[in-house]
């Protein structure tokens, strides 16, 4: 985006350099007195926040736009995290949901709005302008590590404070994906639960856990086995592969097996940035998923497909009673309908 030719005592060129500089310096943000320190002065940098070229993440905190609009919303949170952390120093951490997400950068149903850090001072908890601070007078030094340099709350206790301020859905995926990423076991979860079991919060921490399912791929598919738990839909088995003359042909998200039956979430990762066809080439993923699931349904199985608005708390439970008479029906065709096995839990 063009500004005026003349910004201040410095050109336009100069400015832009020597923001991309401070931002560079401290790893994706600025404070205000780094780019003062740069050569800038207040106007030059309400200039650059009006022209698109900075965005004010807070008082006295900016980043360029160009560097945020390549960021997930995770990373995001955690720049504005860190920039925290190295403005307030070593009295506090990254804990809950926000050490949760640094971790294991895979989040649903959290505000990433808000960062959460925890006292290490022995000083009250507040929420102020986007900033939840924790009481943390007591976490030991073996609750503590760094992340990207910052001090943090260790994965399993980052889980379990985020489990506690979620709903279990969105506690699922986060303990789904620690546990997939390895980021902790189910062990040091575990006991982790033990050790804080008079924490508030906790009954949704062992829901979260026990639900849990690091097979899942995406966050779609951790919240489809919520659903699934939800409408009395059978437990499937993950990453199921088909086999044909004992070769496997294809895999998919869930399988009924005794059922001869499959489930897909459609969500768009299938088909964009992680899709090695993605781009101009759309219709070649198109034509191999339609291969593949008539590949699956040649091997005498049946297939329910669907999206993200059909997980969404008005539609699941019709999403649920369509894939059970998904379920239902190919226990008829496939299985001849041999052996009824009741399809309620």
């Amino acid at each position: 985006m063009r500004w005026s030719s003349s910004i201040g005592s410095m050109n336009c060129r100069r400015v832009e350099e020597a923001i991309a500089a401070a931002v560079a310096h401290r790893g994706g943000y600025a404070f205000r007195s780094d780019l003062l320190d740069a050569g800038l002065t207040d106007r030059d940098i309400r200039l650059a926040v009006r022209h698109g070229i900075l965005r004010k993440l807070r008082h006295g905190t900016y980043a360029l736009v160009s560097h945020l609009a390549g960021l997930s919303p995770e990373r995001q949170h955690l720049l504005m995290a860190f920039s925290l952390i190295d403005k307030l120093g070593p009295g506090v951490a990254i804990s809950h949901h926000t050490a949760a997400i640094a971790h294991v950068e895979t989040s649903y149903g959290i505000d990433l709005k808000t960062v959460h850090l925890t006292r290490l001072d022995g000083r009250g908890s507040r929420t102020e302008a986007g900033v939840s601070f924790h009481v943390g007078s007591v976490v030991p030094d073996a609750d503590l590590c760094t992340v990207e340099g910052r001090l943090a709350v260790v994965p399993s206790r980052a889980v379990v404070e985020s489990c506690s301020l979620s709903t279990v859905e969105s506690g699922m995926v986060t303990a789904s994906f620690a546990l997939r990423e390895q980021t902790c076991t189910e062990a040091e979860l575990i006991e982790r639960l033990k050790r804080h079991e008079r924490w508030p919060g906790m009954l949704n921490v062992r829901l979260s856990l026990a639900k849990a399912e690091p097979r899942c791929e995406s966050v779609g598919e951790v919240r489809s086995m919520f659903m699934f738990a939800l409408t009395d839909v059978p437990k499937p088995e993950p990453q199921v592969e088909i086999l044909r003359g004992g070769v496997a042909i294809a895999r998919s998200d869930f399988g009924w097996l005794p059922y001869r039956h499959v489930g897909e979430f459609d969500g768009m990762i299938k088909y964009g940035r992680l899709n090695p066809y993605s781009g101009d080439d759309i219709g070649k993923v198109l034509v191999d998923e339609k291969r593949r699931e008539d590949d699956i349904r040649e091997q005498s199985f049946g297939m329910s497909r669907w999206v993200w608005s059909d997980l969404h708390p008005s539609s699941r439970r019709n999403t649920g009673a369509r894939i059970l008479a998904g379920i239902e029906r190919s226990r008829r065709v496939h299985t001849h309908d041999a052996v009824h096995i009741p399809l309620a839990r």
